[in-house]
C-alpha cells in the first residue's frame, strides 16, 4: 500500500487501521488477498462483504512485476467469492476522473463487464473554514515533503 500510495500520490491509512478493521470485519466479512510472483507478495486487495452485496474496497500493487498482471487474479479471486456467496453485485467502487477510456483504472475496471453508474454529486460545506484551510494547506505541504523524500531515496 505504501508503494502504491507514493507511486500514485495519495496519501495511505497506517497499517492500525487495517488491523482494526480487520478486527471488527474478519473473517466474515473481509478478506485480504495477495497475489504472489516468485515467493514475493506483489499485490493485494480487501474485499468487503455484507448482506448481498461484495465491495472492493482497497488494492494495491508492487512496482515490481506489474507486467504479470496480478491484479487481474486478485479481481478475479473477488469475482469468485462473490459468485460463492450468491451475492446480487460485485460492486468495483469508484473512478476518479473521466470516465472514458483515457482512463486506466476505468478500462480496467470496465474489462471485468462494469457497468458504469454516476451519482449525483456531493456538496462541501466547511463548517469551520480556518480549520480546514490549515487542513489544506498541511496536507500540500506533506505531499511536497513526501515527494521530496522520495526523489533523495531514488538517488
Amino acid at each position: 500500500m505504501i508503494e502504491t500510495g507514493k507511486r500514485d500520490e495519495f496519501i495511505i491509512r497506517p497499517l492500525e487501521y487495517f488491523e482494526k478493521m480487520y478486527d471488527e470485519l474478519g473473517p466474515d466479512h473481509m478478506k485480504v488477498l495477495i497475489a504472489y510472483y516468485e515467493g514475493k507478495p506483489i499485490a493485494g486487495v480487501i474485499p468487503i462483504m455484507y448482506g448481498n452485496k461484495t465491495w472492493y474496497l482497497y488494492g494495491a500493487s508492487s512496482n515490481q512485476y506489474r507486467n504479470v498482471m496480478p491484479n487481474y487474479l486478485l479481481y478475479w479471486e473477488m469475482i469468485k467469492i462473490s459468485i460463492a456467496r450468491k451475492d446480487d453485485m460485485f460492486d468495483l467502487r469508484g473512478v476518479p476522473g473521466i470516465a472514458d477510456n483515457s482512463n486506466g483504472l476505468y478500462r480496467f475496471k470496465k474489462g471485468f463487464g462494469a457497468e458504469y453508474t454516476e451519482f449525483i454529486g456531493e456538496i462541501f460545506i466547511a463548517f469551520k473554514p480556518l480549520t480546514y484551510k490549515m487542513y489544506k494547506i498541511s496536507e500540500k505541504i506533506f505531499r511536497k515533503i513526501r515527494y521530496t523524500i522520495s526523489l533523495t531515496k531514488k538517488k
